[in-house]
């Protein structure tokens, strides 16, 4: 049995969530620590015995004075975990010296599922090399990561470490529609376009119940504003039967058990294209940032894809243009998917 500090955007988001639950699901015979001020974000995982939650912040300075022989492995898993004056643990030289503490003291820190960025300076970029360097491993999730950081000998790529969730692919809700929303009000870059995003989505919503389709809005996080765009459409509806929202409250399986079940999905979320692609749905991407338009060319998903600055509110999302990714393309992007997890194997071992 080894101790295991856990490092995770811990906020009630359903990619975040996913992969804690994969790790407490595949190591019950560890012990995991995480650290964080608010801990009902992580009230879902009380029924894990093995999972412990410390009241402290999830801050660089607050690793920074924690002692590393507390515990005997550290795992930051994530997505977008690099990204310059980000949220939560976020790369300083306090974090740095932290890890290389770490590896002084013998003591495995191992990255798992991330991807690189968005920087703005040459410090931060040649912190981030030195971070890497120093650490037991790092396993990136799209390939432009990667290629930053490819000649340092302990950074690996690998499909995203959701691929690897064991989903059941049950029968489909006919005529069912999904759509993952997002918060734009919260997105520097296209804010600007959230009045043509609401009334995009509105129109075609009104189009698939008059065709006698089913519409369902997931909300992946309540703290980025999902639910916020969700109240707004549905004022716009007055209690229409025809759609049902659902909100992701900590209860993974609760939430994919309904997901999974959707004929086709438009998908906003990154981990909305994931979890699509294993469910075997038919997709359109509506895509915010470039590591959705990495990931889907790394793994040649095929997927059709508008984005965000392109929106306009009378344009049309029509089923039939609607893709399921190729199932033997998926059935390899598994496969390689489990590479993500080699260090993290290793390290509890």
């Amino acid at each position: 049995m080894k101790k295991v500090f856990l490092m995770a955007y811990a906020r009630k988001n359903l990619g975040d969530d996913l992969f804690l639950k994969m790790l407490l699901d595949r190591y019950p015979m560890h012990e995991f620590y995480m650290k964080i001020s608010e801990p009902h974000f992580l009230s879902n995982f009380s029924k894990y015995s093995n999972f412990h939650v410390i009241n402290g912040n999830d801050t660089d300075e607050e690793l920074y004075n924690s002692n590393v022989n507390d515990y005997d492995v550290y795992i930051y898993i994530g997505g977008s975990i690099f990204m310059e004056g980000g949220k939560v643990y976020n790369l300083s030289e306090k974090f740095y010296d932290f890890v290389k503490r770490c590896k002084e003291n013998n003591k495995p820190f191992c990255y798992v599922s991330c991807n690189y960025g968005p920087y703005q300076t040459k410090e931060y970029f040649e912190l981030s090399k030195k971070d890497f360097e120093m650490c037991t491993d790092i396993c990136f999730r799209d390939k432009y990561s990667y290629s930053l950081f490819k000649d340092i000998k302990n950074v690996r790529y690998a499909p995203d470490f959701a691929f690897t969730y064991p989903i059941k692919c049950e029968e489909k809700i006919k005529n069912s529609v999904g759509i993952s929303v997002i918060d734009l009000s919260i997105r520097e870059k296209i804010k600007n376009k959230e009045h043509e995003y609401i009334n995009m989505l509105t129109q075609n919503i009104n189009k698939y119940i008059n065709k006698g389709n089913k519409v369902y809005l997931y909300s992946f996080c309540e703290h980025e504003g999902d639910e916020r765009v969700i109240d707004v459409l549905l004022k716009k509806f007055k209690n229409n039967p025809n759609i049902v929202d659902v909100r992701f409250d900590g209860d993974v399986d609760k939430f994919l058990n309904i997901y999974i079940k959707m004929e086709y999905m438009i998908c906003s979320r990154f981990h909305a294209m994931i979890l699509s692609t294993i469910a075997k749905q038919k997709m359109y991407v509506l895509s915010y940032s470039k590591k959705i338009d990495n990931v889907s060319e790394d793994l040649e998903l095929n997927l059709p894809i508008k984005h965000f600055e392109e929106i306009e509110e009378n344009m049309e999302l029509n089923l039939n243009d609607f893709v399921c990714v190729d199932e033997n393309t998926t059935r390899n992007i598994i496969k390689n998917a489990k590479n993500q997890e080699n260090m993290v194997k290793k390290a509890l071992t």
